[in-house]
């Protein structure tokens, strides 16, 4: 059991990692080329699909047992569709409009979504340090935006739509997939989910403009995407694969990780700059999912000891 919870923390610490670090190379791609959200989905989603797939068909695996199964088939598409190919495309246009971290941090606020959705779907009030999340939450999201200033919002309207599309996303891939992949296994899940997103998106936003893709492949592009498609691949199967030795709240906990890596990057590599408040307005965000980590009882303890002492 503890090698197994082991497992789970390196899977997704290593998840977060990679995608702290696919964030900003999402960035320089945009800023370095022509492309469009939907032309960078199309090929990463396709591309990854496959590749997960023809790899699972090489060791052995039978890749369409799953569509024998009606109830199960139907889940996979809502997966790939709103799950894979939703999640996505909020998170690269988020990117596209602002920047990783902003994306990053928006994505953040799926792990305070999640406990608050099994406290409704259960039909229980939420506790108080649910509530003290939430409201954490808003408080860094209001920075996030603002830059304490509601006067001079910081973020487009169409950032903050995109941001909060990415946060619903984000909460929706956690906890549906959860049945699928105990019964299949992440790899199988995660592979039809890329390569149906991608055929969807097809459909959905065809390429039509081809010269404008040519126009924007160099080397350093061409490299920078397969980089890409590699850590966006590694990172939701590790992440995805995760939910299977840990809860969907301890995952979403751990992925704290990914602002810090996409913070740190931004910064460093890309020149961006934040304003005071919005770092606040981060750390807020974090903070609240960090409250969520903290067992029920002994935040009831550390908030009655406070009160004695005050």
């Amino acid at each position: 059991m503890q090698k197994s919870r082991r497992m789970g923390l390196l899977m997704i610490i290593s998840g977060a990692t990679l995608w702290g670090i696919s964030g900003p190379m999402i960035q320089w791609l945009f800023q370095n080329t022509e492309l469009t959200s939907s032309d960078y989905l199309i090929f990463r989603l396709l591309l990854a699909g496959l590749f997960i797939l023809v790899f699972l068909l090489f060791k052995g695996h039978n890749i369409f047992a799953i569509w024998k199964h009606p109830s199960h088939r139907i889940h996979l598409i809502v997966f790939a569709v709103l799950g894979m190919l939703g999640a996505q495309y909020a998170f690269v246009e988020t990117v596209r409009i602002s920047n990783a971290v902003t994306a990053t941090l928006f994505q953040f606020l799926g792990p305070v979504l999640i406990p608050i959705y099994i406290a409704l779907k259960d039909r229980k009030l939420p506790t108080l340090m649910k509530v003290l999340a939430v409201l954490t939450a808003f408080i860094g999201t209001y920075f996030l935006i603002t830059n304490g200033s509601v006067e001079n919002l910081v973020l487009s309207n169409n950032a903050v739509i995109w941001g909060i599309l990415t946060a619903l996303g984000f909460t929706f891939y956690t906890l549906q997939p959860i049945n699928l992949i105990k019964r299949w296994g992440t790899m199988v899940i995660v592979g039809w989910g890329l390569l149906i997103g991608g055929i969807v998106l097809v459909f959905i936003n065809p390429i039509n403009d081809f010269q404008r893709l040519t126009e924007s492949v160099t080397l350093s592009t061409m490299t920078m995407f397969l980089l890409i498609i590699l850590s966006g691949t590694f990172s939701f199967l590790l992440y995805i694969g995760s939910l299977k030795y840990l809860s969907a709240t301890e995952t979403g906990i751990l992925s704290s990780i990914e602002p810090l890596v996409a913070g740190i990057l931004t910064v460093t590599w890309l020149n961006e700059s934040f304003g005071g408040f919005q770092l606040i307005g981060g750390g807020f965000i974090i903070l609240a999912v960090i409250l969520l980590t903290m067992p029920e009882k002994e935040f009831e303890k550390k908030v009655v000891a406070s009160e004695r002492v005050s």
